[in-house]
């Protein structure tokens, strides 16, 4: 099930953009990502909306597996910090991204960051790989939930 931000809202990855100024034109045509952080955005935002024809349609093929499920996987993005673009600009054909995002699985926060490749083949851009950590926190019921929502955790993320 893929579920689509609305056109006027705040772009998930980060740009502090709506998402049809975002990453939203991304998602429905690969080509529109010019640069490597720009494939980066669009598919943390993938991630997020579980869109998994755009992450796959983005994966380098030698690297790309061969199915995606999400339905097992409930996770909740609450956010993606860009900490570093090495290259991947509009004349480059390689690059690497630097992020951070901001998870919800159960009742722990987890934090990824990772070192994407992107390489450039016949004009687009695509993931290739990854070197990550991800650090786990356990979230307290009563605390304010990391989503940014303003309730408590137990009457918010971890109630889904």
């Amino acid at each position: 099930m893929t579920k689509h931000s609305s056109p006027k809202s705040i772009c998930p990855c980060g740009s502090k953009k709506e998402y049809q100024a975002c990453c939203g034109p991304v998602l429905e045509d690969h080509k529109r990502a010019l640069t490597a952080e720009i494939l980066m955005r669009s598919r943390y935002t993938a991630f997020v909306e579980k869109n998994t024809e755009h992450i796959l349609r983005t994966w380098v093929d030698k690297r790309r597996p061969n199915s995606l499920n999400f339905d097992d996987h409930h996770v909740t993005w609450v956010g993606l910090v860009i900490n570093e673009t090495e290259d991947g600009g509009i004349t480059d054909n390689a690059g690497t991204v630097n992020f951070t995002s901001t998870y919800i699985e159960q009742d722990q926060l987890c934090s990824l960051s990772e070192t994407s490749t992107f390489i450039k083949k016949a004009e687009l851009w695509y993931y290739v790989d990854g070197a990550c950590e991800v650090a786990k926190s356990k979230i307290k019921r009563n605390n304010p939930c990391p989503c940014g929502s303003q309730k408590k955790f137990k009457r918010c993320c971890l109630a889904q």
